[in-house]
């Protein structure tokens, strides 16, 4: 079984957010938000994966989900993760 992992680095009002299971990485890049959004995060579109990362098409959901729980757990507890799955976006809120 692989044990996924999530990686969130800070660059001032922004940064990476990179998704590493069994010897494949996602990248993606986060920034502060405004109103009662706290973040944005991006992981790349469907399209984007079906060029790149072929490996984790089948399970996108889930592992965008995974994504979302640990940014919650990680750096915004209390908070809440919205989901555009076809966009790759994760709103994380209050």
């Amino acid at each position: 079984m692989y044990r996924p992992k999530v990686t969130i680095t800070e660059e001032g009002r922004s940064g990476s957010v990179h998704y590493e299971e069994a010897g494949h990485r996602i990248s993606g890049w986060w920034e502060f938000a405004g109103g009662d959004a706290i973040a944005l995060v991006n992981m790349g579109s469907a399209q984007e994966w079906r060029n790149g990362q072929a490996w984790a098409v089948e399970r996108r959901a889930e592992v965008l989900r995974f994504i979302a729980d640990e940014v919650v757990r990680q750096k915004a507890t209390g908070c809440r993760a919205d989901i555009d799955e076809e966009g790759g976006w994760i709103t994380i809120r209050r």
